[in-house]
Parts: structure tokens; sequence; C-alpha cells
């Protein structure tokens, strides 16, 4: 090999080597030195686990190190925040949860052992996916305004199945009285009430949008309205909220925190790296099967949009004078 040709063959090296790493900031500075644990504070199946697995295999490959997914339950999310919130603030631990536990429990659980604007740090809003307001097919309305105007004739009449007190399908509720005066009756179950919504046990849930294919498919259930800012891609044909009732938006979207304190280019290289796997066709198409479609924000627009919720939620506890749970 003659001398240029050794050069040039360094220089190749050099930049094959330098594509092979993704942040070569990070890796020069040390971060990650070890597995990412990702925390859930959600069970398996749900889709924070599901829309959570989706970007840790991704972000494993862009790191280069394991992304280690914990699954911890308990107490509306309050558990998993928590043990997040109580990690060593490197990078190394982080919370992958949905809008619930950062916006919606600081207004309606009582003792929260955590503040979600003091205890984190923000890193990326990296997905969303909408609701869909549903109702047995016993119920006699074919759309939304029907449903609206019905459940103001009938108030408190229409059982609406929720899994808790302090859950988004519950605050919507909340939120749609507020609006236009559609008062249900709301039935908390400790878990999955499908199989009572078929049966005409409750008449009408606010269910996330994965759900909601195989629910239509029994013929039991109507979807009657998407409750995202605009139609969802996997859902063209079905109306939202906000057509029906101007303003009404209430989006499940998924995020990622680092705890308070975690160093400022740590928390960089971070959001660099989800809004990357949020970018990535394989992810794109993943979360599109599962009704969600991928955001990747900064790190300010998720502190913004937390903020801006939070507000929201604690005006519609105050109105609707719902006292804290256990």
């Amino acid at each position: 090999m003659t001398k240029t040709e050794g050069r040039r063959a360094l220089l190749l090296s050099a930049a094959l080597c330098a594509g092979a790493l993704p942040f070569p900031a990070a890796a020069q500075g040390g971060f990650p030195s070890r597995p990412i644990s990702l925390v859930l504070p959600a069970g398996a199946g749900t889709g924070v686990d599901i829309v959570g697995r989706i970007g840790a295999q991704r972000l494993s490959e862009l790191l280069g190190q394991p992304v280690v997914v914990e699954n911890v339950v308990g107490a509306s999310g309050v558990i998993g925040v928590q043990r997040a919130a109580r990690a060593r603030p490197d990078g190394h631990t982080l919370l992958f949860t949905f809008n619930q536990t950062m916006t919606m429990n600081p207004h309606v659980v009582a003792n929260l052992p955590y503040d979600p604007l003091k205890d984190f740090a923000p890193v990326s809003r990296f997905a969303a996916s909408p609701f869909v307001w549903m109702v047995n097919t016993q119920v006699p309305v074919a759309t939304f305004a029907e449903f609206v105007a019905y459940a103001r004739a009938h108030p408190g009449q229409l059982a609406m199945g929720v899994t808790g007190f302090a859950s988004a399908a519950y605050l919507g509720s909340q939120l749609l009285a507020l609006q236009t005066g559609a008062e249900t009756l709301a039935v908390n179950y400790a878990g999955n009430f499908s199989t009572d919504l078929l049966s005409n046990v409750v008449q009408v849930s606010m269910s996330p949008a994965a759900q909601v294919p195989s629910l239509v498919a029994s013929g039991k259930v109507r979807p009657l309205a998407q409750t995202g800012a605009r139609r969802a891609a996997s859902l063209p044909d079905l109306p939202t909220v906000g057509e029906t009732v101007p303003g009404h938006v209430i989006d499940a979207w998924y995020g990622v925190w680092a705890p308070a304190g975690t160093p400022r280019e740590v928390l960089d290289v971070l959001t660099s790296a989800w809004q990357k796997v949020a970018e990535t066709p394989e992810v794109r198409s993943r979360l599109a099967a599962v009704s969600a479609v991928p955001v990747g924000s900064t790190a300010q627009a998720l502190d913004e949009l937390t903020r801006s919720e939070s507000r929201l939620w604690g005006d519609v506890v105050k109105a609707r004078k719902i006292a804290p749970v256990q």
C-alpha cells in the first residue's frame, strides 16, 4: 500500500467510525456509560408499556447501551413516578409515562409524593394518541351531537365506565359536562370494563383509540367522536369532539423525563436521541399500528404543554368540586 493509499484508508476508517456513533459528543463525555433504566409506571400491555417499548428498542440502538424497561405499577402510576424521581440524576434512569401522571394526578390524588415540575426535568414528548367516545348500540344516538343532547336531557342516566376517578376518561367527562351540560354517571372499575360496555351494563366510554377496532367489530358498540385536535390518520372518517364542541381536545400523550438535577449536556443528548427515535420510519410504522403518532418534541415544548394542561385540569377539578382520592 502506498503512502497516499494508506492515508485514504485511514480517513475512510475514521469516517466510518464517526458514522457509527450517533452521538459522538456524548461518547466523549462518557454518557451513557452503562445501561439505561426506563421506568414505566404502568403494567404490561397498557398503552404506556406498548409505546414505551417501541421507543426503548430504538433508543438502545442509537445510544449503544441496553435500555432496560421497568414496569413499576400501583396507585395510579404514583409508585413508578416516585421511583424515577428518587433515582440518581445522571441520565441513566428515565421516566416514560403518560400525561395522567404529570398533569392530572397533581389535582386529583391526595398527598401526591412528587411534583412533576420540581422533581423532573423534561426530555421530549414522544407520541400522542386520541381517545374515542363510544356508546353501546342500544343508546339511541348516532352522532356526538345527539349524544350530548341525550345526556343533557337525561342527566346521570347514562353510565360511563372509567378506570379511576383520576383517569383521563373521568376528567374528560367532567370537562364535557362543564362545556355542554352533558352529565353522565361514572362507574369506577379496577381494570378493563369492555365486557360490561358490550353487554350494556355501562353505556358509555372514552377509550384509547387502540381499543376501538376490536370493540366496534363486535357490532355492539358505536364510535361517536375522537378527542384529538384533528382527525387521526387511523380514524379518518370519525369526527373530532371539537367539531361539535369547539375547543374540546384531550390527547393521551407519552413523554420522557429525567430526575431533576440531571446535567444539561446529558439532557440535550437524551432529547436529541428521543427526537431521532420518533423520526425513525420503523418506529412511526409501529406507532401507527397502535393508533399513535410520533411527536419528538423539544424539552421546552414538553415543559410548556405539561404546565398548560395541568392548569386546565386544575380548573376543571375546581369548577366541578372534585375531591382528591387517596
